[in-house]
């Protein structure tokens, strides 16, 4: 029931403060006036606004005073709640910013620390990736030289030993041995020689040796005549072959 009689009492203090500070002004304003007559004459020609006072060292204008009037008529009439209240907000709105620039600085620190612990990592995978390179680079140069000294030391392998490859013998005509007439009277019915003959690049018989005979002496001379009429196909060099002649009473030697 008292607050009404309150604050038109604080509001009547407040118009009296006013009213008195003009007046301050005005008396100070009067005070500073030049005795002499040319004084008085340029003061009086200045403008209103511009003249100095005794009590301030700026220029006051009117409209500053208004100005000045309605905050101090202003901040008068609000009540320690509401003073309260706005220096709550200020002080929460101060600490809101703090707490921003401060989230704001920790999240470019984090980034810079994890920029910097990736380039570390990445800086650490190219070094073990060239240490293992040039590990096994050497290595291979290691193991490359160890089988050289190896083929070095090494005998070298001994040639085998050429193959004598012998000429394939082809037969171009021969001849074949008669049944001898001394055979047929002596009562010799069959008979078997083995002939070695030799034959000459051209394909022809030079000599022809009786190895064995069944029975002795009887065919040998047929068998001679007849295989030096032997024609061989020609070959590379000279070689020996070995024939069979059987021979029936009744037919030739084959």
């Amino acid at each position: 029931m008292n607050t009404l009689p309150t604050v038109n009492a604080k509001r009547w203090s407040v118009l009296a403060f006013n009213l008195a500070f003009v007046l301050l002004l005005c008396a100070a304003c009067g005070k500073d006036e030049a005795p002499d007559a040319a004084a008085t004459a340029a003061k009086s020609t200045a403008p209103a606004a511009s003249q100095a006072t005794g009590l301030v060292k700026k220029t006051v204008k009117l409209g500053d005073t208004a100005d000045a009037m309605k905050w101090m008529d202003m901040a008068s009439t609000k009540t320690p709640a509401q003073i309260a209240k706005e220096e709550k907000q200020a002080k929460e709105a101060k600490d809101a910013k703090l707490a921003a620039e401060a989230k704001e600085a920790k999240q470019i620190a984090d980034a810079k620390a994890a920029a910097d612990a990736k380039a570390a990592a990445d800086a650490k995978l190219i070094a073990d990736a060239n240490a293992k390179a040039l590990a096994a680079k050497v290595a291979a140069a290691a193991k490359e030289k160890e089988a050289a000294k190896v083929v070095a030391a090494a005998p070298a392998p001994t040639p085998a030993p050429a193959v004598a490859q012998t000429p394939t013998l082809s037969v171009i005509a021969k001849e074949q041995p008669k049944y001898p007439k001394t055979a047929a009277q002596d009562g010799v019915t069959s008979g078997l020689v083995t002939a070695q003959v030799s034959i000459e690049t051209d394909g022809r018989v030079s000599k022809v040796e009786i190895i064995k005979a069944t029975p002795r002496k009887y065919f040998d001379k047929a068998v001679i005549a007849a295989a030096m009429q032997w024609k061989y196909a020609p070959i590379s060099k000279p070689m020996t072959t070995t024939l069979e002649f059987n021979f029936k009473l009744d037919g030739e030697g084959s």
